[in-house]
C-alpha cells in the first residue's frame, strides 16, 4: 500500500508484494545457470560444426541474461522487504528496477526466438542428443515464464490507474497551492479536481462493470442483468474509491486485525470494562445477557421448532448438500430417483416441480431430507435468475403448517442477488419509507409472493387435505443465508394476509432491514446466527466499519507485509504474533487503538493523501429476535469430577450455549477461521443440535455434578452463598441460563478460561 505506479499508471500490486514473484525468477534462473554452466563444462563442443557453435553461443548468452537477470531479481528481493506497509519511501528505487526487468525481459524473448529458430533448423540434424533435449527444455520453461509474467501482469492491470495517477497529482498541486496562496485560490479550482474525481469514479465504476460481465459471462445479457451489473459495479466502486490499497493489503490487515480483536478482548476482561467476564464466539458475557431458559416452561419448545425448521432450510439446497452431508448420498439418490429423462416416467405424488434436472435429483434430495416428519410436498420450483430464488412448498403434519422454504446462495445468479445490497423501500401498502430492506432480497421476496398469489400454491395447500385440517394450518417462512433474508422480508410482505405467520431465518445477512422494520419483525420473526459466522456481520454500513479498521491496522503495523502475512502460519517458525500486534499487548496501549479506531470509523475518510469523504449508507440489520449459539471452551480442570465433562475435554469439544442477541450486536466483523465455517447450513444444524446435546448431558450428569460440588466445597470451604450458586448451576447447565447471566458469571468467572 499504496499500488506502485510504473509507467505513469498505477497498478494493482504493491512495491512490497514483488518478494515472492522476484524470489521465484531468481530461484528458477539459479537452477537454470547451475544446469547450463555444468553442461558447459563436461560436454566437449566441436566449434567447428555450424549448430553446435550455434548452440555453445546461444547458452554462453542465456547465462549472461540469467547472471544479470538475477542480480536485478535480488535486488527486487531485497527491495521489497524494506519497510513497513505505509512506509513506501524505502521502496522508492522500484520502479526503476522494474524498467531494468522489463528491459532483460524484452531481451530474454528476442533470445527466446533465437531459440525456437536453432530447434526449427538443427533440432533433427545436429549430433548434439543430451544438449538439444536441455535446449528444447530451456526453451519450454522460458516460454512459460514469459506467459506467467503475462498473466500476472494482465491481472495486476488497473484500468483508472492512469487518471488515478493524475487526479493525485492533480491533488497535490492543489496543496501547494493552498498553502502558498492561501485558501482562495484552493477553492477556485475545486470546480476542476471535482471534475477530475468524477472522472476517476466514472472509470473505476466501467471497470467494475467490466469485471462483472466477465465474471458472469454465462448468464446471458438480459436488461435486468445489465441493470444488476451496473448497481454491483456503482457499489464497488464506491465502497473503493479512494481506497488505495492491494488485496495483499488487506490479506495483512485482516491477520492484524484478528490479532487486534483478539488482544481487545482479552484487556477488556482482565479490565473488568463494561462488567465484561469473559467472551464466548466473540460475544461479551455480562450481568445482561441473556441466556435461553431451555426448560419446559421455557425456551425449549422454540428453540426445538427452530432445529426442526432448520431440516427444511437444508432441504431446499437440493442435492449438493443432501450428498455433503451423506457418505452414501449418491446411493440413496439413484434408488429414488425418477428416471424423468424417459417418457414412460411418472410422479410418484401429486407435487408439481418445476425446472428441476431430468431425474429431478434436486426433488429426490428435497424429499429425503424433510423426512424427519409426516411432510407433503405440495409444490417445488429450482429456477433461479437475478431476483429470483428457489423455493419449495409443504405441509408439515407434525408441526400443522404450511412452510414455504426458500434457497440460499448455490450459484452465480444468486450472488449476484447478494452483492445488490443497497437499501430499497419495502413494497408495501400503505407505503412507509423509513421500512428499507436488502434490494436483492426484497425482489426475491416480490417474485415469491408473486408466484405464490398468481398461481395459488397457498391456497392449494390450505385445500389439500381438510379432513385432516389442513385448511386450519398457519404459515411458517424460512430460509437460510439469501433464504433467510428473502424469508424475512417475504414474512414481513405477507403478515397482512397472514397475521399467524411464523419466520425461522437461519444466518441472515445483517444488512438486511432498517431499524423500524426490524423492531416490528421482532413480533414473528426467529433469527439464527452460530459462532462468529461472517454474513449476519455483513452489511454496507459494517462493510465501512471494516474498511475503516483495516485501514487503522495497517497504520498501526510496523513489520514487512511478508512477515505479517507469513507470521499468521504456524508452519513459518516466526511466531504467531505481528511485531504490531505484541508490542500492543505488551505496551496495554489498548485505549490508544481503541481511540483510532474509533475516530476512523467516525471520519470515514481512508488515511491517504486525499480528503474524499467516503458515502455513508443507512445501517442495516438482521431480522426478528436473535437466537445466538456460542461456543464455551472449558480449561482441562473444569468439571473434573463429571465423567461426561471429562470425555468432552480430554476430546478438546466445546460446549455449545445459546442466548438472546440484539441486532446491534453485529455491528463488527469479527476475523477468524471459522468465520466461513460457521455459516455452512449443514454446520448450522450441527451446532444447534450439538446446544441440545450439552443440555442433555447437563442434565443427566446434574446429580453427580452436585455430589461432586459439595465434597470440593467442603475441601476448600466455601461460603454457603457461594455452594448455593455454583450447585444451582451445576445441577441445571443449561436451564438456568434462563433469565441473565449471574449465575453464569458466578461460576464461570472464577473458574473458567477466557475463550475469545
Amino acid at each position: 500500500m499504496p499500488g506502485i505506479v510504473v509507467f505513469r499508471r498505477r497498478w494493482s500490486v504493491g512495491s512490497d508484494d514483488l518478494v515472492v514473484p522476484g524470489a521465484f525468477l531468481f530461484i528458477l534462473h539459479l537452477i537454470w545457470m547451475t544446469v547450463l554452466s555444468v553442461l558447459l563444462g563436461i560436454f566437449k563442443w566441436d566449434c567447428n560444426v555450424m549448430c553446435i557453435l550455434l548452440l555453445w553461443r546461444y547458452i554462453v548468452g542465456y547465462l549472461v541474461i540469467f547472471v544479470i537477470s538475477m542480480i536485478v531479481e535480488f535486488s527486487i528481493c531485497f527491495l521489497a522487504t524494506r519497510g513497513s506497509i505505509l512506509d513506501t519511501a524505502a521502496r522508492a528505487p522500484m520502479q526503476y528496477i522494474l524498467y531494468v526487468r522489463l528491459f532483460l525481459l524484452l531481451v530474454e524473448i528476442g533470445w527466446l526466438c533465437a531459440g525456437i529458430i536453432w530447434l526449427t533448423h538443427f533440432y533433427q540434424t545436429c549430433p548434439v542428443d543430451r544438449m538439444k533435449d536441455v535446449m528444447l527444455g530451456l526453451v519450454i520453461s522460458n516460454w512459460c515464464v514469459l506467459a506467467s509474467v503475462m498473466v500476472t501482469v494482465w491481472c495486476t492491470y488497473d484500468a483508472a490507474g492512469r487518471s488515478w495517477v493524475k487526479m493525485k497529482k492533480y491533488q497535490r498541486s492543489m496543496r501547494e497551492a493552498e498553502l502558498r496562496c492561501g485558501k482562495l485560490h484552493y477553492r477556485s479550482g475545486s470546480r476542476n479536481r471535482n471534475w477530475r474525481q468524477r472522472k476517476v469514479i466514472r472509470a473505476y465504476q466501467d471497470s467494475w462493470d467490466n469485471r462483472c460481465r466477465l465474471l458472469f459471462c454465462c448468464m446471458g445479457n438480459s436488461d435486468r442483468n445489465r441493470n444488476s451489473f451496473a448497481d454491483i459495479a456503482r457499489l464497488l466502486s464506491d465502497f473503493f474509491r479512494d481506497l488505495d490499497v492491494v488485496p495483499s493489503d488487506v490479506v495483512a490487515g485482516l491477520v492484524l486485525l484478528r490479532k487486534f480483536q483478539k488482544i481487545e478482548r482479552e484487556l477488556i476482561v482482565k479490565q473488568r470494562k463494561n462488567d465484561t467476564y469473559e467472551f464466548l464466539s466473540g460475544v461479551p458475557v455480562t450481568p445482561r445477557t441473556k441466556f435461553l431458559s431451555l426448560t419446559e416452561d421455557g425456551d425449549l419448545g422454540h428453540f426445538q421448532l427452530a432445529i426442526h425448521y432448520m431440516h427444511f432450510a437444508l432441504a431446499a439446497y437440493g442435492w449438493p448438500m443432501f450428498l455433503v452431508n451423506h457418505s452414501t448420498g449418491l446411493c440413496q439418490l439413484c434408488t429414488r430417483l425418477r428416471c424423468g429423462c424417459f417418457p414412460c416416467g411418472g410422479n410418484e405424488d401429486e407435487a408439481t416441480v418445476v425446472e428441476d434436472n431430468c431425474c429431478q435429483c434436486n426433488y429426490v434430495a428435497l424429499r429425503k431430507m424433510v423426512d424427519v416428519a409426516e411432510v407433503e410436498v405440495i409444490y417445488a420450483t429450482f429456477h433461479v435468475d437475478v431476483g429470483e430464488t428457489p423455493f419449495f412448498v409443504a405441509l408439515d403434519y407434525t408441526k400443522k403448517k404450511v412452510v414455504v422454504s426458500i434457497r440460499g446462495t448455490l450459484s452465480m445468479k444468486d450472488v449476484l442477488t447478494d452483492l445488490n445490497a443497497e437499501g430499497e423501500v419495502l413494497p408495501l401498502s400503505p407505503p412507509r419509507d423509513d421500512w428499507l430492506g436488502h434490494k436483492g432480497m426484497v425482489q426475491a421476496a416480490e417474485y415469491i409472493r408473486k408466484k405464490l398469489l398468481e398461481e395459488g400454491i397457498i391456497t392449494r395447500a390450505l385445500a389439500k387435505d381438510t379432513s385432516r385440517g389442513t385448511h386450519q394450518f398457519g404459515l411458517a417462512l424460512v430460509g437460510h443465508s439469501l433464504g433467510a433474508g428473502t424469508a424475512a422480508i417475504l414474512a414481513i410482505l405477507l403478515k397482512q394476509d397472514y397475521p399467524d405467520l411464523v419466520c425461522f431465518s437461519f444466518a441472515p445477512p445483517g444488512g438486511l432491514l432498517s431499524m423500524p422494520a426490524q423492531q416490528y419483525s421482532q413480533e414473528f420473526i426467529t433469527s439464527v446466527v452460530v459462532g462468529k459466522d461472517v454474513v449476519p456481520r455483513i452489511g454496507l454500513r459494517q462493510m465501512e466499519s471494516l474498511r475503516a479498521d483495516l485501514i487503522n491496522a495497517i497504520k498501526r503495523s510496523v513489520d514487512p507485509k511478508w512477515k505479517t502475512i507469513a507470521c499468521s502460519v504456524m508452519c513459518c517458525g516466526c511466531g504467531s504474533t505481528p511485531t504490531s500486534a505484541a508490542n500492543l499487548e505488551a505496551g496495554g496501549c489498548i485505549s490508544e487503538y481503541q481511540r483510532d479506531k474509533d475516530l476512523a470509523r467516525s471520519q470515514t475518510v481512508v488515511p491517504s493523501d486525499s480528503s474524499i469523504a467516503l458515502t455513508l449508507h443507512r445501517p442495516l440489520y438482521p431480522p426478528g429476535r436473535i437466537i445466538h449459539v456460542v461456543r464455551h471452551h472449558p480449561n482441562k480442570g473444569e468439571h473434573k469430577y463429571e465423567s461426561r465433562w471429562r470425555q468432552m475435554l480430554h476430546k478438546h469439544e466445546p460446549v455449545y450455549q445459546a442466548l438472546w442477541a440484539g441486532p446491534c450486536d453485529f455491528d463488527e466483523v469479527l476475523i477468524s477461521p471459522v468465520m466461513i465455517q460457521d455459516h455452512m447450513p449443514d454446520n448450522m444444524l450441527k451446532a444447534l443440535n450439538k446446544v441440545s446435546a450439552c443440555r442433555d448431558r447437563g442434565a443427566a450428569d446434574g446429580d453427580a455434578a452436585t455430589r461432586g460440588t459439595v465434597a470440593k466445597d467442603a475441601a476448600t470451604q466455601r461460603t454457603p452463598e457461594q455452594r448455593h450458586v455454583v450447585l444451582h448451576h451445576q445441577s441445571t447447565p443449561t436451564s438456568s441460563h434462563g433469565r441473565d447471566a449471574n449465575v453464569y458469571v458466578t461460576t464461570h468467572s472464577s473458574r473458567h478460561g477466557t475463550r475469545l
